[in-house]
């Protein structure tokens, strides 16, 4: 199983540094801002959430408060991430 996982989550990562080399090409060479947007999108709501709900794991926080906290940050990281979406949604040809 966690080899299975390891593999997931380099799959993951490969595929989040394409689409951000995409993103980054697409902006250089035609001056589209859509896919910047989009991979914006992606790193809020995978490796920021990731790294904030980690940082609030490690803090000596009482259950329900650590929970509560980290609900916060999934409702926040998810807003960023549709606020994101719309914009790429809004800016697209």
């Amino acid at each position: 199983m966690d080899d299975t996982l390891r593999f997931l989550s380099l799959v993951n990562y490969a595929l989040g540094i394409s689409i951000g080399g995409v993103a980054l090409y697409e902006y250089k060479r035609h001056r589209n801002i859509t896919p910047m947007l989009i991979i914006l999108a992606v790193v809020i709501a995978g490796p920021l959430e990731d790294f904030l709900v980690h940082m609030v794991e490690e803090k000596p926080l009482p259950a329900g408060k650590k929970e509560r906290c980290i609900q916060l940050v999934d409702q926040l990281t998810s807003l960023g991430f549709m606020l994101f979406l719309l914009l790429a949604a809004l800016n697209s040809k």
